[in-house]
């Protein structure tokens, strides 16, 4: 028997300013992924999104779907952003610690 094809899908986590994120994303052997998609939900029972953030990126795009977005999801952008590209990029085989600060 002969592998034509091996993918391997990560799902990981970290929190960020009191927000949870998750990450999902898949690659082939030898590659890196081409798309990340996230949710982010912050934590506690005084939830302002009815919904958690959902988004998606890739090395030229950069998408959210946020129906209840704050001045303060900035930062939270920027920083998801870095983590995505980085994958992307290979410039980074693991996630940042969950301490809510950036490697």
């Amino acid at each position: 028997m002969q592998i034509i094809q091996q993918t391997t899908r990560i799902n990981a986590q970290e929190e960020v300013q009191g927000t949870i994120v998750m990450y999902s994303y898949e690659f082939e052997k030898g590659q890196n992924p081409y798309v990340i998609t996230f949710t982010a939900s912050r934590k506690g029972v005084d939830n302002p999104y009815g919904a958690p953030i959902q988004g998606t990126v890739t090395e030229s795009s950069f998408n959210i779907n946020n129906s209840n977005s704050q001045h303060s999801d900035i930062e939270l952008y920027r920083h998801i952003y870095d983590v995505c590209l980085g994958l992307i990029k290979g410039e980074s085989n693991e996630k940042p610690k969950a301490n809510g600060k950036e490697k």
